[in-house]
């Protein structure tokens, strides 16, 4: 299905979410725009990047990234927090990247942040941080008392 043909109201930020994954992988930079919440109170960072604020540029990183063609992600391990107007969700994306001819996964650990406004659930933030060395591994606390 082409991209004109998807709905661009998402009923839920596990669908943009879905959506920007789909879109990252196929190289769309106009898909990506689509879901991004076009406002200035839009947000990135990418791993050893700094922050951007402001549709314009966030979307100008994203077109930038993308030239080279699709990115090889997927996420995974998703953690989420969500109240009727905000999500935020959490995950680990596995990365394939070209070493000389031998392609490497990284890891990297990734907050996107969504907002449901008038025109279904956007993307509001995407943060993202290289993952340390070796096996990812999540850590929770233990539950109960603090003190």
């Amino acid at each position: 299905m082409s991209r004109l043909t998807k709905p661009l109201l998402f009923a839920s930020s596990a669908e943009c979410e879905q959506a920007f994954y789909e879109a990252l992988e196929a190289g769309d930079i106009d898909a990506v725009t689509d879901l991004l919440h076009d406002d200035e109170d839009v947000y990135c960072v990418h791993p050893g990047g700094p922050r951007l604020i402001g549709f314009a540029a966030v979307r100008a990183s994203w077109a930038a990234m993308l030239a080279n063609g699709a990115l090889r992600i997927r996420a995974q391990a998703r953690k989420t927090l969500e109240t009727p107007t905000v999500a935020l969700h959490n995950v680990i994306e596995e990365v394939v990247v070209e070493q000389g001819r031998q392609p490497r996964v990284v890891h990297v650990i990734a907050t996107n942040g969504y907002v449901k406004t008038p025109s279904g659930w956007k993307m509001v933030l995407h943060h993202a941080s290289p993952a340390p060395d070796g096996p990812v591994e999540e850590f929770e606390a233990p539950h109960g008392p603090l003190h």
